[in-house]
């Protein structure tokens, strides 16, 4: 047979050989590994920064902020030059108990008036709040000053009201305040709250009982172991002046916060210190009230303003004394004083029979430096206005009101028209308080 010679045929690997579908894994050096991770790794550090910053950033805030509301700050003391103003939020607030005035007001035109702020004078703190009693100080204020007397501006008020200063202090007058009405132990006495007068124009026996009690309070030379037997208000208060314009009775035992025990009648307050005189000169006491004010200076009965009939009257006069001069204003007696020396001095202040309640203490120099100003009210013009009697530099007096000049339908012949407070001049006579 012959033999048939075939083409070669393929091997069997051929197949198995072929290139195949991926390439074989390329082993890479240290070098290019690190090379080829170095991007991730500042991505990482990157944000590993951040993240350490805003800690950082947290962390320091919060401790800023502690210690900052940890720090405690207090204003400087007062310069005496310049103006500066520090406003500091203080750590503890505190209140004072005397007024500390910065700045006086005063004016030297009689008909000038001076806008004060009005003061709440429903405060416990200091019911008629001499603040609101002295700058324009509420309905129920302390008397007026001509051309504005002295200014409120900065004046701390707390615990001040139209009979004197809450709490302690010195250089003043100390007042404590009776109740005719009941015993210590707060029984009845015979002093009752039973009107003015009868039917026939006499005085009730209320009445009559109260005015006994201040005539031999008067002839007995003031000696308080007379008041010591009524009713007495723990309280007492220290004023720098006696300036009540009128105002409800009631408003003497608020301001001793005995006003739940006393009604408003049949009541003293009883004011006493040592003052030192100004100058060498003669002065005189003015005064109006009602129901009453009484003065003893230098242990010698001096001045009496009241409404009612007293059988005492007579210690307070002499021959030349009228009993009212031209204003309406009670004159006292001629005193003489040297500057430096101490002079004991005594106020008493009376309400009868309930109601309303005036007292204002005023001082006249019989050779004063410059003339005292003339008075702005119609009908008036041409009179004096004379200063108030203080004890302390600054006491603020606030802005004359006038009063309504039209008679009520009622009025009677001869009807006036009734200040509030009189108009006074606007620089204060001052007896520094010892």
């Amino acid at each position: 047979m012959t033999e048939e010679h075939h083409p070669e045929a393929p091997q069997s690997d051929h197949l198995a050989h072929r290139a195949p579908s991926e390439p074989h894994p390329i082993k890479k050096s240290l070098w290019q590994r690190w090379m080829a991770w170095s991007g991730s790794f500042l991505v990482l550090s990157i944000l590993a920064h951040v993240v350490l910053l805003g800690g950082a950033t947290i962390l320091v805030v919060q401790v800023v902020q502690s210690r900052k509301d940890k720090m405690k700050f207090t204003a400087p003391p007062p310069s005496t030059v310049g103006a500066a103003e520090h406003k500091v939020k203080p750590s503890k607030k505190t209140a004072a108990a005397a007024p500390a005035i910065s700045k006086r007001i005063t004016s030297t035109a009689a008909n000038a008036s001076i806008a004060l702020p009005a003061m709440d004078m429903s405060s416990s703190t200091g019911p008629d709040v001499m603040a609101s009693v002295m700058s324009g100080l509420g309905s129920a204020g302390l008397g007026s000053g001509a051309g504005g007397g002295a200014g409120m501006a900065s004046m701390p008020v707390a615990g001040l009201t139209a009979f004197g200063f809450k709490g302690g202090g010195g250089g003043g007058l100390k007042g404590h305040f009776y109740d005719l009405k009941q015993t210590p132990d707060r029984k009845p006495t015979e002093v009752k709250m039973d009107g003015l007068t009868d039917t026939s124009g006499n005085y009730t026996p209320g009445v009559q009982s109260h005015l006994k009690i201040m005539d031999e309070f008067f002839k007995g030379g003031w000696d308080e172991k007379i008041l010591q037997r009524f009713y007495q208000a723990k309280d007492t208060m220290l004023t720098y002046q006696v300036f009540i314009p009128t105002m409800p009775a009631i408003k003497a035992p608020e301001a001793f916060n005995v006003e739940k025990e006393v009604k408003p009648g049949h009541w003293i307050v009883h004011y006493k210190g040592t003052v030192i005189a100004p100058k060498d000169g003669s002065f005189r006491f003015l005064g109006i009230a009602d129901d009453t004010i009484a003065v003893r200076f230098d242990g010698q009965n001096v001045l009496l303003a009241n409404l009612q009939r007293m059988d005492s009257a007579s210690l307070f006069a002499d021959k030349t004394m009228p009993s009212k001069n031209d204003i309406g204003l009670y004159p006292g007696k001629w005193f003489q004083v040297e500057r430096g020396k101490p002079y004991p001095i005594e106020v008493l202040i009376s309400e009868v029979p309930g109601g309303a309640f005036q007292a204002c203490l005023l001082i006249e120099e019989r050779q004063p430096e410059k003339p005292y100003p003339k008075r702005t009210l119609q009908g008036m013009e041409g009179k004096l206005a004379y200063p108030v009697f203080q004890l302390k530099k600054g006491m603020p007096v606030p802005p004359y009101e006038k009063p309504d000049m039209t008679p009520p339908p009622n009025a009677l012949p001869g009807w006036k028209p009734r200040e509030r407070s009189p108009e006074v001049a606007p620089d204060p006579v001052i007896f520094p308080g010892k």
